[in-house]
């Protein structure tokens, strides 16, 4: 499907026009002051691209969608995230909201209710987490819809979501089960695991670490496109004398490009990460060792041997103590203060 432009105004014409499929496309609004009216044409058009209905006349006047029924928003909204967000989350929420416009779309939204669509993720196979982030995307959609004025008032107010049960305790990685998990592992994964073991940074920053972002002099890591490079912020990990040592080594294994491949060369991908680890832990005699229970175990022994929240917090790559405290409240200097206020109490 091909991206369209965003609205812009032609003096000539004195009207509003997008790029749709390589043409100058009109958007039926006149009047230079009138771009809200052209944005929400704009959306319209993106809705009805999204369902492959768009013919361009040679009036270079477009075919407007009905935006009125929950298949065009939800293909309105997925059109807008192309280019926008990550494919990762573009594939996720494609998985998430397209069975739903299947089984919904030909419902006005206005008749779409919060209880169809907790109904809808009441599914069998579907654990409160997965149904957490499945309502999370379509009352995003919605929101979207509502925001560009595709429609007056989101249906989905008073939606409830099932909370997250927080992996923290669970996912953990001991010293214990990462000496038998790299013993265990094919030899181009054990890099990957002892620099997690290290650094406790997530996955897919180690599969992103290249000879360009590993500041080999300051001991660092410095990340431009990661999980959170949405909100503005940047990624910095910071290494250990031995994390250096060991990206060193792959620096001068591979000299140029990703330091971490597998065995076929090529840089780690999340499926090949998932592959590995699944056959590593069966090797190493252990059921439920995912890649994350290093960062899990990371963040558990700081918080153990007493590294300050606001520290831990920066090493993970996290803005705030938020996730600390939500995964690791057992854990945490401001859950011990309260203890200590506990007993000066009674």
């Amino acid at each position: 499907m091909a991206r369209i432009s965003q609205p812009w105004f032609r003096q000539s014409k004195g009207a509003w026009y997008c790029t749709l499929k390589g043409r100058k496309v009109s958007l039926g609004v006149k009047g230079e002051n009138n771009k809200n009216d052209a944005i929400k044409a704009w959306h319209r058009l993106m809705a009805g691209d999204a369902l492959g209905t768009n013919e361009v006349s040679q009036s270079d006047k477009p075919r407007t969608e009905d935006t009125s029924f929950v298949r065009s928003v939800i293909n309105g909204f997925l059109a807008d995230c192309v280019g926008r967000v990550t494919a990762n989350t573009l594939r996720m929420r494609r998985h998430f909201l397209l069975p739903f416009a299947s089984a919904y779309g030909d419902k006005p939204t206005n008749a779409l209710t919060p209880t169809m669509a907790e109904a809808y993720a009441r599914k069998p196979h579907w654990n409160d987490g997965t149904r957490h982030d499945f309502l999370k995307n379509l009352q995003t959609a919605f929101r979207w819809a509502e925001r560009v004025r595709l429609i007056d008032r989101s249906p989905l107010l008073g939606l409830r979501k099932p909370p997250k049960v927080s992996r923290g305790a669970e996912a953990i990685i001991s010293p214990e089960e990462h000496a038998r998990l790299y013993e265990s592992s094919a030899h181009c994964f054990k890099p990957f695991l002892s620099l997690l073991y290290l650094t406790g940074c997530r996955p897919g920053e180690v599969a992103a670490i290249t000879t360009d972002n590993f500041d080999e002099a300051n001991a660092v890591v410095c990340l431009r496109h990661h999980k959170t490079a949405h909100k503005g912020q940047s990624r910095t990990i910071f290494l250990s004398p031995e994390a250096v040592a060991l990206l060193r080594e792959q620096k001068a294994k591979y000299g140029q490009g990703h330091l971490f491949r597998n065995r076929n060369g090529v840089a780690w991908t999340a499926n090949a990460l998932v592959k590995a680890m699944i056959a590593t832990r069966k090797r190493a005699g252990l059921s439920t060792a995912i890649c994350y229970g290093y960062r899990h175990g990371f963040a558990t022994d700081a918080l153990a041997n007493g590294v300050p929240d606001a520290q831990v917090a920066a090493l993970l790559g996290h803005a705030s103590t938020t996730m600390l405290h939500k995964h690791y409240s057992h854990l945490t200097a401001r859950s011990q203060a309260l203890r200590d206020a506990l007993a000066r109490v009674r």
